[in-house]
């Protein structure tokens, strides 16, 4: 079986003890469960989407495709920026930019 050796400071090696002991598994077992569950988080974060040739090629002509516009793109570029509105105008513009994207 592979083995990893590491190197730590005596501080970080106490904590790694101490959190073991407090799980009641061995300071080998506490580093195995931590780091893979850690890995398992980090690959979690990017999940790996899998198609066919045919359906990856159909996806990669649609990011190609120039944007169509539509009537709720067009109104959402017609809005000013918000830091160019009145305070109140702002509260009544989240309201219709919510109705843009839920239309």
């Amino acid at each position: 079986m592979p083995q990893v050796t590491f190197r730590m400071s005596a501080e970080r090696l106490a904590l790694i003890d101490r959190a073991a002991a407090s799980r009641g598994v061995s300071r080998t077992e506490f580093v195995l469960r931590s780091s893979e569950a850690a890995a398992v988080e980090v690959l979690m974060e990017r999940p790996i989407i899998t198609l066919d040739d045919e359906v990856y090629d159909e996806f990669i002509a649609a990011l190609d495709a120039p944007v169509q516009p539509n009537p709720g793109l067009k109104r959402l570029f017609g809005f000013r920026p918000f830091s160019e509105r009145e305070p109140l105008m702002l509260v009544l513009r989240m309201f219709e930019l919510r109705a843009v994207f839920e239309s």
